[in-house]
């Protein structure tokens, strides 16, 4: 059987990349320091997980066994949650991805990398985005800048080791507003939290207008894509792939009256600035809208949840609770 190492693993993201390579046959370990884990390490979801519960950088890969491939998730995550890491994202990210590929060369096995759509940078518009597409570094040096860069800065790492090691291989995988069940509001994801107030009658708080355009993507659709980079042929290893669904593009004021209505809430939609919530370091993402073209062309990937079932998805998640 076939081991996979996935790092972050009790975190949104990571819950749904657990079942999925349970389900195609792979035994699977999980590393996680809990700071922003989604589920327990008792949840049922992690029967027949081997679980280290630590910090990656405190692992030596002497005392792992052999994997055959790693997916590395571990990182600080959400436009709140990147806040307290300021001025120490750089070291983090970048610590970590050379743990990963290092385990990857002491395997002798792929690495998958998911990165962020935040490396694009700044856009003054709407902009459909290839992989190839310019990374623009503009305005201040805010911490979502920090973490942008050194997601970037992993990126070029991983190209270069491969261009003096023909035995490395990787995929990076680029996610646009990734949602669904087990998000946490914690961080700062937008709709989690508009369910959350919705469900408790609190108001919904909208970040300024509301215009701000997202294209949220559902987790299970972002997370098929990611296995997909890891079963193709050796020619189409070392690349680059846009995750998300264009398709889904709305403002976020359609997500809150959406969420509104289909909670049947009370709340009022309350326009908010985020500075005054979250303090003068927090930055606003522009908007960035996926162009997939290349994963849905080449890998026949496809997503399959529009903007109102993801909706409904988390809203029946969080009734539950």
């Amino acid at each position: 059987m076939k081991k996979i190492l996935i790092t972050g693993g009790l975190g949104f993201l990571g819950v749904h990349c657990i079942c999925k390579w349970r389900e195609a046959g792979y035994e699977v370990h999980a590393i996680d320091n809990l700071s922003t884990n989604a589920v327990s390490p008792s949840h049922d979801i992690l029967k027949g997980v081997t679980f280290y519960e630590n910090d990656i950088l405190n692992v030596d890969w002497d005392s792992l066994p052999k994997f055959d491939l790693i997916l590395h998730l571990a990182s600080p995550v959400g436009p709140v949650g990147v806040l307290k890491h300021s001025g120490k994202m750089g070291r983090i990210i970048l610590d970590d991805i050379y743990w990963a590929v290092e385990g990857a060369k002491l395997n002798k096995c792929p690495l998958l990398f998911v990165s962020t759509s935040e490396i694009y940078g700044h856009r003054d518009g709407k902009t459909y985005l290839k992989e190839d597409g310019d990374k623009v570094l503009k305005g201040d040096f805010t911490v979502r800048n920090e973490y942008a860069i050194a997601k970037l800065l992993s990126e070029i790492v991983l190209s270069n080791q491969a261009k003096i090691n023909s035995d490395f291989k990787y995929q990076i995988i680029r996610p646009f507003n990734i949602t669904g069940e087990f998000q946490l509001p914690d961080a700062g994801f937008v709709l989690p939290r508009f369910v959350t107030q919705a469900l408790k009658g609190e108001d919904i708080t909208v970040y300024y207008d509301g215009s701000q355009i997202r294209a949220f993507t559902w987790v299970k659709d972002i997370v098929d894509g990611i296995y997909l980079t890891s079963t193709v042929e050796d020619s189409l290893w070392n690349e680059e792939w846009n995750l998300g669904n264009a398709a889904n593009e709305e403002t976020i004021l359609y997500l809150a009256e959406k969420v509104k209505e289909i909670t049947g809430s009370s709340s009022r939609i309350a326009n908010v600035d985020p500075t005054d919530l979250h303090g003068p370091l927090f930055a606003e993402a522009p908007e960035k809208i996926p162009d997939s073209t290349k994963i849905e062309d080449l890998l026949k990937w496809k997503p399959t949840k529009g903007v109102d079932e993801v909706i409904q998805e988390v809203v029946d998640y969080y009734s539950q609770k």
